[in-house]
C-alpha cells in the first residue's frame, strides 16, 4: 500500500513521529479491530479515536444498537479511510477491545472465550475508575474472566462518564502499539481513579468490583448544571476536554478558537470531520457537541486571545481549560487567571508524552512557577508529531480536573504535575511547590 499525497497530509502528525513513519501509518490503515461496547454512548470515544488513528476496519458488537447508524456516519466523516460496521460471525481481526462495565463484560464472557483468541485489550470501568490490561494468550485471558465472574455486579455501572472516555483513549493507544509493534503492552492491570487522581499497576485482579466501587454522582451533576467553563482551543486537547464536559453535564461551555478545520487536524481532533474542513473549529465542535448533549449551552468565541480581551472573556466563566499549543498563550492564560483568581487546568502533549496540572490562584503554584522562562519553540506540536489518542488522554484528564474543582470534590492536581508516557503506559505524579520568586504569583 502506498500512501497518497492526501493521506500524507492527513496523517502527517503521525508520520513525523519516528516510531510511526509512513510504514507505520500503512500498518494502521491495513489493520482491523473488533470493538465490544454496551451502547453507542460507550462506543463513541473508542470509535472516534480508532478512526482518527487511521484504523482501516472496525467491527462492532453493541448490546444496545440504538442510534448506531448516526454514529457510524460520524466515524466515516471523521475519517473516510475507516470502515465501521456490526460484527458478524465471519469477521476476522488483528485484535479486539472489550470496553464497558463489569456487568457488561460478565454478560459476554462466554462468547469472548468461545471465539478464536486474538490479542485482547480489556478496560472495565465505572464512572471515575477504570482498568486497562492487554492479553497475549488465551490462558491468561481465561483466568481473568474466571476471576471477573467471582466479582459482584455494580449498580448503575453502565452510566457513561469520564472513565469510559479515558479508557477509550488508553485502549486506542494499546491498539496502535500492537499494530506498530512499539512500546510495551500492559500485561499487568493498570488501575486508575480519576476522582483521587491515582494510577497503580496490580498483578491480582480479584475483587474488581471493590476496586471500581465509588460514590454516587447526583450532587455532581446538579452542581455542574450551573457551571460555566471556557475551553481555550478546540483542537487535540480541547476536543476531548469539551467532550468530557459535555457528557458530564456542564451547563455552559465556551469554546475559543480562531482557526478553521484542516485535514491534518483529523488524526487527533475528534470533534471535527472531512465534511467540516474549512469551518471554524469552534463552530465545528459546537455542531457535534450539540448532537452529543442537545441541552448544553455553548458559546463560541472565534477570535484570538490577547492582552486586551482576555480579562473580558474570562470574566464570564467559572473555570478555564488551557488546551493550546503555544507557550505565549499559556503565559497569558496563567497571568490573567492569577489576576482574576480563576482556577484553570493546563495540559500539553508532544509525540507520545503528555503533562497536566491544575492551578488554583494563590493556593499553590502557577504555570510560570513550572516554566519561568522558556523558549517559545519548545512544547508545541505545530512542527512536531503527536499520536492521536495521546491528547485525548490529557484532554479527558483536564475535564475530570475541571469537574472536581467546580464541585469541590475529590483530589486534584493542585501543586502537582502529571507526566504521561504512552509507550510504557506510565503515569507519574510529582509534587511541586509555588516559587516565592515567581514574577506572577511570588511573594513580591
Amino acid at each position: 500500500m502506498i500512501l497518497t499525497d492526501k493521506q500524507i497530509d492527513h496523517y502527517k502528525r503521525h508520520i513525523i513521529i519516528p516510531e510511526v513513519g509512513e510504514e507505520g501509518q500503512r500498518k494502521l490503515l491495513d489493520s482491523t479491530a473488533i470493538l465490544y461496547c454496551e451502547s453507542v454512548e460507550s462506543l463513541r470515544p473508542s470509535a472516534y479515536y480508532l478512526a482518527a488513528l487511521g484504523m482501516g476496519r472496525i467491527f462492532c458488537y453493541l448490546e444496545n444498537k440504538s442510534k448506531s447508524e448516526s454514529l457510524f456516519d460520524e466515524v466515516v466523516d471523521l475519517n473516510n479511510d475507516t470502515s465501521i460496521e456490526f460484527l458478524s460471525k465471519d469477521n476476522t481481526a488483528d485484535y479486539r477491545i472489550v470496553l464497558g462495565s463489569i456487568n457488561f463484560v460478565k454478560k459476554i464472557a462466554d462468547e469472548l472465550l468461545n471465539e478464536k483468541f486474538i490479542q485482547t485489550i480489556v478496560s472495565v470501568n465505572s464512572q471515575w475508575k477504570g482498568t486497562l490490561q492487554t492479553f497475549d494468550n488465551h490462558i491468561l485471558f481465561k483466568n481473568f474472566i474466571n476471576s471477573l465472574n467471582t466479582s459482584n455486579d455494580i449498580s448503575n455501572s453502565s452510566t457513561v462518564f469520564l472513565a469510559n472516555a479515558l479508557s477509550a483513549t488508553l485502549c486506542s493507544i494499546e491498539a496502535a502499539k500492537h499494530c506498530l509493534n512499539i512500546g510495551t503492552s500492559q500485561k499487568y492491570m493498570l488501575v486508575y481513579d480519576l476522582f483521587e487522581m491515582k494510577f497503580t499497576t496490580i498483578e491480582d485482579s480479584n475483587n474488581l468490583s471493590e476496586i471500581l466501587k465509588e460514590l454516587n454522582s447526583t450532587k455532581i451533576n446538579q452542581n455542574l448544571a450551573k457551571a460555566k467553563v471556557l475551553v481555550m482551543g478546540a483542537g487535540g486537547l480541547g476536543a476531548p476536554a469539551a467532550y468530557g464536559l459535555a457528557i458530564a453535564g456542564v451547563g455552559t461551555l465556551g469554546l475559543l478558537d480562531l482557526d478553521v478545520v484542516e485535514m491534518s487536524n483529523l488524526n487527533r481532533q475528534v470533534l471535527h470531520s472531512f465534511s467540516r474542513i474549512g469551518m471554524s473549529k469552534a463552530k465545528s465542535a459546537e455542531y457535534l457537541l450539540k448532537k452529543i448533549n442537545p441541552i448544553i449551552n455553548i458559546k463560541t468565541h472565534i477570535r484570538e486571545l490577547t492582552q486586551d480581551n482576555a480579562e473580558e472573556i474570562f470574566s464570564d466563566y467559572d473555570l478555564i481549560i488551557a488546551a493550546v499549543d503555544n507557550i505565549p498563550t499559556r503565559y497569558l492564560i496563567n497571568d490573567v487567571c492569577i489576576k482574576l483568581r480563576k482556577a484553570f487546568v493546563e495540559a500539553g502533549v508532544l509525540r507520545l508524552d503528555g503533562t497536566a496540572t491544575t492551578i488554583i490562584p494563590h493556593e499553590g503554584h502557577c504555570y510560570r512557577c513550572l516554566y519561568p522562562n522558556i523558549d517559545t519553540s519548545i512544547f508545541t506540536n505545530k512542527d512536531n508529531g503527536v499520536l492521536g489518542p495521546v491528547p485525548g488522554v490529557m484532554g479527558f484528564i483536564e475535564a475530570a480536573e475541571a469537574i472536581k474543582v467546580l464541585t469541590e470534590i475529590g483530589t486534584t492536581l493542585k501543586n502537582k504535575i502529571l507526566l504521561f508516557n504512552a509507550l510504557d503506559m506510565d503515569f507519574n505524579i510529582i509534587e511541586i511547590q509555588r516559587n516565592p520568586e515567581c514574577l506572577t504569583c511570588g511573594d513580591n
